[in-house]
């Protein structure tokens, strides 16, 4: 049994296959890249509801959409204090965002607001009370696995705890250490959507692999639900695009980038007029990453990919060249490259990049900078999911605002027309492929250019448990070899240590 949990577990992955649609042109709608416009305490409690109605769902279904608000407390009862909050546990303000601007268009409780600016001085509303009840934001860093660490000391305690975590995020880079109650079974393991109410009707827009991602593969069922879905598109510089290669027209511009040879000679094209391909190191690895043949770690053995092997080859070259800005990813020096004035030509980012690092670092001066095509190859960069805490003392709160965020049409829609989201509802999407338009991107449908895409992502043997670790030491402990001033050896032995020193249990031969 033991061996098949572990079969089951591996066949989990992230993979895009298959190549991208091409660019298409600019359409219009309303929407831009900015944060909500409107104060959410305006809506009414009675505003849409979710679509999907649990009465019309598949009979062979019948068992899982009667098991509604079966949770029960199993450890200690929380003290009026906790049942008077809601506690959720995360590691940026992304989803925040999202539910602030987004969940009383939808949801059936009452909200209470205050206003506040964000960093680039926009008038913004945060929901600070629902139901009566205040929402405490637990933040804390993802890098080094620092989140994990708090979020697993809160859950192993919640059940003698009497000061409850009601809800908490999580993603594709570590999805299985809170969805596999067969290797993990504790507090850790989120709860079922279906044991509070969201039924398979619900979730009928998703797209498969949010769902798969997140799927106990011993029991079988989905422990976490998603609003986004995550394909990656090549983010490009238009003026530098119109000056060295003689377009910016997302099509002509693919044309130059379409696959790893386009893109090295566009590399040096960019190089003679003074400017940079790319800015970090680690700017092309989701690429690769994302195409990889197995997870990282196998039957607990680690692998590096060719895939892998190959971006180290491609970034040393790279760097070697000129052809990046030599910084590291996430870094001040990184943001600034996103900024108008800058002289890097472009980025890959997922979809949640366009708001949460391109608007955010280049702010309203940088709108008309950029705009997106395909790429050298498909692929995809995590996603985010929304967990039910087991032994939560709020879970009809929690229910409504995970069936909100992720299963009304119209909130997705919302979303994708305030934020420029790729949502995780193919009824939204659709609706917006025809008529969006992000300002942001120079009035370009970027939503259109990733909707067929996400279709395309699917896991199959790709990730595992330890991915957050591995993929952030191979980034940081090859640094100094692209740099020179360490070998590929030396590298590859720091890599294989600090793996070992994060997860004991991994043989890293």
């Amino acid at each position: 049994m033991a061996k098949l949990k572990r079969v089951l577990a591996g066949a989990l992955s992230l993979c895009m296959v298959g190549s991208l649609l091409t660019a298409c042109g600019d359409s219009s709608s309303s929407g831009d890249a900015s944060s909500s416009k409107k104060d959410s305490s305006k809506a009414d409690s009675s505003a849409a509801s979710s679509t999907g109605d649990s009465s019309t769902a598949d009979s062979s279904e019948a068992p899982k959409e009667e098991r509604k608000n079966t949770a029960e407390l199993h450890g200690k009862d929380s003290s009026d204090a906790s049942k008077n909050k809601i506690q959720i546990y995360c590691w940026n303000t992304e989803f925040k965002l999202r539910f602030d601007a987004a969940y009383a268009k939808g949801g059936k409780y009452q909200v209470e607001t205050k206003a506040y600016k964000d960093e680039n001085g926009k008038e913004l509303t945060e929901i600070v009370k629902i139901d009566g009840k205040e929402i405490e934001w637990k933040q804390i860093a993802n890098e080094g696995g620092a989140y994990q660490k708090a979020l697993d000391e809160a859950l192993k305690a919640q059940k003698d705890s009497d000061d409850k975590v009601d809800m908490f995020l999580i993603e594709a880079d570590y999805a299985l250490k809170y969805t596999d109650s067969g290797d993990n079974y504790s507090n850790l393991v989120a709860l079922s959507p279906q044991d509070i109410g969201i039924t398979d009707e619900d979730t009928k827009n998703m797209y498969q692999y949010t769902k798969d991602a997140v799927t106990d593969p011993t029991s079988g069922d989905v422990k976490a639900l998603s609003w986004q879905a995550t394909p990656g598109l090549l983010y490009y510089d238009v003026a530098m695009a119109k000056e060295v290669l003689g377009t910016d027209e997302p099509d002509k511009v693919q044309e130059f980038v379409k696959d790893w040879d386009a893109f090295k000679d566009t590399a040096k094209k960019m190089k003679d007029k003074g400017y940079i391909m790319l800015s970090s190191f680690a700017d092309t690895f989701r690429v690769f990453g994302a195409n990889m043949s197995a997870p990282w770690v196998t039957d607990k053995k680690l692998n590096l990919d060719p895939q892998m092997e190959e971006w180290i080859k491609q970034t040393k070259e790279f760097t070697d060249n000129g052809w990046n800005n030599k910084t590291d990813q996430w870094s001040p020096a990184w943001n600034a490259d996103m900024k108008k004035g800058s002289k890097v030509f472009c980025f890959f980012m997922p979809s949640w990049g366009v708001d949460n690092c391109l608007y955010k670092q280049g702010g309203d001066e940088a709108k008309g900078k950029w705009k997106a095509c395909v790429g050298p190859a498909g692929w995809f960069w995590g996603g985010s999911w929304i967990c039910g805490a087991v032994d939560s003392d709020n879970q009809d709160i929690v229910a409504d605002i995970m069936k909100t965020m992720t299963c009304n049409t119209d909130v997705a829609k919302y979303l994708i027309d305030s934020v420029g989201e790729m949502v995780n509802n193919k009824e939204a999407v659709a609706q917006a492929k025809d008529s969006y338009k992000n300002e942001f991107l120079g009035g370009q449908n970027h939503i259109a250019l990733m909707s067929e895409s996400a279709d395309k992502i699917s896991l199959k043997g790709k990730i595992s448990a330890y991915d957050q670790i591995c993929v952030e030491k191979l980034q940081g402990d090859f640094a100094e070899y692209f740099k020179g001033t360490a070998d590929y050896d030396s590298c590859l032995k720091k890599w294989k240590q600090d793996v070992k020193a994060a997860y004991a249990d991994v043989d890293v031969g």
